[in-house]
């Protein structure tokens, strides 16, 4: 499976601390090797929508991802500390 990010996700994860910037290597290593984002024990579908919308947990931090499944592309949209994670994304279906 192919993972992308954007430019504000890339230096969201710049600026997070060393030990999140590895742990965030090694979960995005972990999305590339499955076959779909549900085979991993730490991600979970977003309640709210139907939508492809995953969360991915680590610690005291969260990925959000959105996963195209025609073209099997997981897009990396956020990566936030847990208290923050879901306030302050623009989650389409909390509009």
């Amino acid at each position: 499976m192919k993972v992308e990010a954007k430019k504000k996700v890339e230096k969201e994860i710049e600026k997070a601390p060393k030990h999140v910037q590895i742990m965030v290597a090694e979960q995005i290593k972990k999305l590339k090797a499955a076959d779909s984002p549900n085979e991993l024990e730490n991600v979970r579908q977003m309640k709210g929508t139907n939508e492809p919308y995953y969360r991915m947990k680590f610690n005291d931090y969260r990925l959000l991802l959105y996963h195209d499944i025609e073209n099997d592309i997981v897009n990396i949209r956020a990566l936030a500390h847990r208290k923050d994670a879901y306030k302050k994304q623009n989650l389409p279906w909390r509009k």
